[in-house]
C-alpha cells in the first residue's frame, strides 16, 4: 500500500503544533513537558485533585459502562493533579456483570501509564489498591517508578485501614509502613505518603498510623454523612495535628440498599461539599480537594457542576 509521506508529515507537524499550544510549551521534547491543565502556583486550581482507578473499575458500583481514562479525567475536569489508584478485578466479574463488566488493572511495567501522566503537574501513585489490596513487588515497582519520573511527587496507600473484625487495622504493619518511609527519604526527591481516610474510621487506634503519614485524604463514605464535615474535620486535626489534609469529594450518592448502589450525588449536596472545602482550603486548614474521577462519562449532574466549578473558582487567588 503506498502512502503519501509528504501529506502524512504535514498532518503529524501540524499534531506537533497543536499539542504544543495545548501543553503551553512552543515545541515538544524527549525531557520537556508542559502542562494540559495550567495552573498558577497560589491558585485554587493549582490544589485541585482527580482520584482515579482503571477505566470502567466501578461498573460493579453505577452499572454503566465508563471509557474514560485517568488522564482524560483530569483535562476534562481542568484539574491538574491526579491520584493514580490500582484496583483489580474479581476472578467472577465478568460472570456477574457480563462483557460491559470487563476491566484491567494497571499492568506493570507502569513507565508507558507514568509517559502520558507527564502533562500533568503532579501524579501520585498507589501502592496500596482499591480494597486495600498490596504486593511488594508492586510497591518497589512503584518506588522506582516515582524515583524516575518528575512529577509523580508521593506514594498513595487506598483503602487502608481495616474494620476490627479483621484482627488488623491497616494493609500494612506499622513497620512496613515505616520501612516505606525510610525508602521515601532515601529518595534523591522528596516523596511523600498518602492515605485515604473514611470519616467513619476516625479513631485513636490508628493515630500512630497516622503520625507516619505526611497527607491524609479525608472521605465520607455515606452522603447522609456529609452534614458532618466540620465536625469530622476537627477530628482529623486532632488525630494527625502534623499531616496535611485533602478533603475527598465524591460526585456519587451511595445506598447498598438499591441498584445500582451509586447513581448521581444531588447538585446541592456537591455544591456544599466543594464550597466547604475551598473555605477550608483558603484558611489553611486543608492543602486540596479531591474529585472522585472514575466514571466521569455518565452524564452525571454532580460531574457537570463540579467542572463547572473548577472553571469558575480555578483562576481564583487563595
Amino acid at each position: 500500500m503506498s502512502t503519501n509521506h509528504t501529506a502524512l508529515n504535514m498532518n503529524r507537524r501540524g499534531f506537533l503544533q497543536r499539542a504544543a499550544a495545548l501543553t503551553g510549551i512552543g515545541g515538544l521534547s524527549s525531557g520537556s513537558f508542559g502542562q494540559v491543565c495550567t495552573a498558577r502556583e497560589g491558585t485554587v486550581r493549582d490544589r485541585i485533585w482527580i482520584f482515579a482507578n482503571p477505566v470502567n473499575a466501578d461498573y460493579n458500583f453505577v452499572r454503566k459502562r465508563s471509557v474514560m481514562t485517568p488522564l482524560e479525567a483530569c483535562v476534562y475536569m481542568g484539574a491538574p493533579n491526579l491520584l493514580m489508584v490500582n484496583q483489580y478485578p474479581g476472578k467472577d466479574n465478568v460472570e456477574r456483570f457480563g462483557e460491559e463488566g470487563r476491566y484491567k488493572a494497571f499492568e506493570p511495567p507502569y513507565e508507558q501509564y507514568a509517559y502520558s501522566l507527564k502533562v500533568l503537574k503532579r501524579v501520585v501513585w498507589s501502592i496500596v489498591g482499591a480494597s486495600g489490596i498490596t504486593r511488594e513487588e508492586e510497591r518497589q515497582q512503584v518506588l522506582q517508578l516515582a524515583r524516575t519520573t518528575p512529577n509523580i511527587v508521593g506514594l498513595f496507600m487506598d483503602d487502608f485501614f481495616t474494620n476490627r473484625k479483621s484482627g488488623k487495622l491497616a494493609s500494612l504493619t506499622l513497620d512496613q509502613v515505616r520501612d516505606v518511609q525510610a525508602q521515601l527519604k532515601r529518595s534523591d526527591k522528596k516523596l511523600d505518603l498518602y492515605v485515604t481516610l473514611y470519616t467513619r474510621q476516625l479513631d485513636p487506634a490508628i493515630q500512630e498510623y497516622l503520625s507516619l503519614i505526611d497527607v491524609v485524604t479525608l472521605w465520607t463514605w455515606e452522603t447522609a454523612q456529609l452534614a458532618n464535615l466540620e465536625t469530622n474535620l476537627a477530628k482529623l486535626e486532632k488525630l494527625a495535628p502534623k499531616s496535611r489534609k485533602l478533603l475527598g469529594c465524591y460526585t456519587s450518592d451511595y445506598d447498598p440498599k438499591r441498584t445500582p448502589w451509586w447513581t448521581a450525588l444531588p447538585v446541592a449536596i456537591m455544591r456544599k461539599q466543594c464550597e466547604t472545602g475551598l473555605n477550608w482550603l483558603r484558611q489553611g486548614r486543608i492543602d486540596g480537594i479531591i474529585i472522585y474521577g472514575t466514571a466521569m462519562d455518565l452524564g452525571w449532574e454532580s460531574v457537570d457542576w463540579a467542572r463547572e466549578w473548577i472553571q469558575k473558582v480555578g483562576d481564583q487567588e487563595l
